[in-house]
């Protein structure tokens, strides 16, 4: 298990003012309790849940990632849970402690819905205020936090800013694409591009299997983390990871779709799902059959599926389109954007924050991405 820091003593009392609230750091002990809050309450979802921040401290030992995870209790009940996690990140050669998770945002604090406006207002004013101390106290460079569009909490009510402004934090917000699995499959083809249709009629050739705790084994898990591997290169990140990732398909927190081509499978989606939400998580095509078109059939496939199985929406994946002021895609991330667009849906914001806590570091990331700027405008106008 990765190591769980505890700091006795760096937590008590938030404020009188608010009740007998208390901070408590998150210990493996108090996992259980945690997930429940995650599970109950409508700002919840898998990101902020301790399968996940497990994952994150197991990601890649060289990063040497620590828990710092607190939840706010009154009269023993959890009113908030703040996943947080520091790393090790290298910019320009040098090594830099964050709060981050795999290099990027961590999951904003989820607070119990219940609470009063004035009261919730009140404890995220003060748990920012912790992070805050934290961040000092151990020499953190900079943090980041985002706001997933899949907690039912965001979907009953979608927010129109990015309240983490409120509390020090720059906005540097994305955005998502969701599809509404509610609409009839008629609704669902016709929204596609007119070429993802053509490309999903023309490879009729492949089968699409899905798994899921029924009938996964660990062969079927095991030629997907080999397709993985050769995707990519490399090993990208620990055996430990998709140890997990293989037991939430065996608990029901994931499904697996692969696509067969010739008796051979060439191509694997994984896919999380939680409280009746999905997210396209990890995909993985065989190079030797790059010239087949097998994600419009995958995909396509699995949004049919998706939606026999009664859930709601799915989140398909980043829209970038260009270069924002603080964001950089590369030509094939645009081009995954442009491909995922295809399939239809809406955008959602996708609320990020980041806070600077040494100034030396903000104003090279800012002289950076002023150069990176430069760059793509330079780029695009010889274009």
């Amino acid at each position: 298990m990765a190591y769980n820091r505890r700091d006795k003593g760096a937590f008590g009392k938030l404020s009188k003012s608010i009740g007998n609230m208390e901070a408590s750091r998150l210990i493996v002990e108090q996992y259980k309790n945690w997930d429940k809050f995650c599970s109950e309450n409508n700002g919840g979802w898998f990101w902020h849940t301790t399968d996940w921040l497990e994952y994150i401290l197991n990601f890649k030992p060289e990063r040497q990632a620590e828990n710092f995870s607190f939840f706010v209790s009154e009269n023993g009940k959890i009113k908030a849970i703040v996943p947080l996690v520091s790393e090790i990140n290298e910019f320009e050669g040098n090594n830099v402690r964050e709060f981050s998770y795999q290099q990027g945002p961590v999951p904003a604090p989820v607070f119990d819905s219940r609470l009063s406006d004035g009261k919730k207002e009140l404890l995220k004013k003060l748990v920012f205020e912790e992070i805050d101390r934290l961040a000092q106290q151990h020499k953190i460079s900079r943090a980041r936090f985002w706001n997933s569009p899949l907690p039912p909490e965001f979907l009953e009510t979608p927010p129109i800013s990015n309240y983490l402004t409120q509390f020090g934090y720059k906005d540097i917000s994305l955005k998502a694409l969701l599809i509404d699995l509610k609409k009839n499959e008629k609704e669902l083809w016709r929204e596609m591009r007119r070429n993802h249709r053509r490309n999903i009629l023309k490879e009729r050739k492949f089968k699409i299997i899905f798994y899921k705790r029924e009938n996964i084994n660990a062969e079927i898990f095991n030629a997907y983390k080999e397709t993985h591997h050769k995707a990519a290169g490399r090993k990208t990140r620990s055996d430990k990871t998709f140890e997990m990732m293989f037991d939430w398909l065996k608990r029901g927190l994931a499904f697996l779709t692969a696509v067969e081509f010739e008796e051979k499978n060439i191509g694997f989606e994984y896919y999380l799902v939680y409280k009746n939400n999905v997210y396209g998580a990890s995909a993985a095509n065989d190079p030797d059959f790059a010239h087949l078109a097998i994600r419009h059939s995958l995909e396509w496939e699995a949004i049919l599926w998706m939606k026999q199985q009664g859930y709601s929406f799915y989140e398909i994946g980043l829209q970038q389109r260009g270069a924002l002021p603080y964001d950089f895609p590369s030509k094939k991330q645009i081009n995954i954007s442009h491909f995922k667009k295809g399939f239809g849906g809406f955008e959602v914001p996708l609320f990020i924050g980041e806070k600077y806590y040494n100034e030396e570091y903000r104003e090279k990331i800012a002289q950076w991405r002023k150069q990176q700027f430069e760059i793509y405008v330079e780029e695009l106008g010889n274009n």
